[in-house]
């Protein structure tokens, strides 16, 4: 039986957790700046400093909260093509060029080990150095999106298969 196209999307339900932590920043900021007004060195000083902070952390989370619960396309797509990471890191993998690919649901990621003839010469240590360090040429994580462990691991399963079967085809690979 084919695997179908899955996609994997981003969990909003726990992203409304991070809303009253990314209102109580804001809270912080906008009191630290009144603080500042109040003419002593001390408390200006301070006040700054923790508006500052303030700022920093909340508006980083805010802008992570809005684009997430704004963003309403698929982050990782595991289809006839290869593995897709749409959120900026890995990419489109086919699967012609995947050796190896392991659900390690202890640490929420996907590891993507590439064939040797996929990477060129100057990449290869690259690419050792990758798998001691984090165990795949490749990693997607899934730390935030909403995906079945079962359901996901026979998909990859399925299309590494197919791939494996289609390079055996062309000849890339000795069966």
């Amino acid at each position: 039986m084919p695997a179908k196209r899955l996609t994997l999307r981003r969990r909003r339900w726990t992203l409304i957790f991070s809303l009253p932590f990314t209102v109580l920043m804001l809270a912080i900021c906008i009191y630290s700046v009144v603080l500042m007004f109040t003419g002593n060195r001390l408390f200006t000083f301070l006040a700054g400093l923790s508006a500052f902070g303030a700022f920093c952390v909340g508006g980083t989370l805010g802008k992570t909260v809005l684009e997430a619960l704004c963003d309403l396309q698929p982050a990782v797509i595991v289809d006839s093509h290869g593995l897709n990471d749409l959120r900026g890191g890995t990419g489109l993998v086919p699967w012609h060029e995947i050796e190896r690919v392991k659900l390690d649901l202890d640490e929420q990621r996907i590891l993507v080990d590439v064939a040797d003839h996929a990477a060129p010469d100057r990449r290869r240590w690259i690419s050792r150095t990758r798998r001691l360090l984090s165990g795949g040429d490749y990693t997607v994580a899934l730390a935030g999106l909403s995906y079945h462990p079962q359901e996901l691991e026979r998909a990859l399963a399925w299309h590494h298969r197919q791939g494996t079967n289609r390079r055996a085809a062309h000849g890339k690979i000795g069966v």
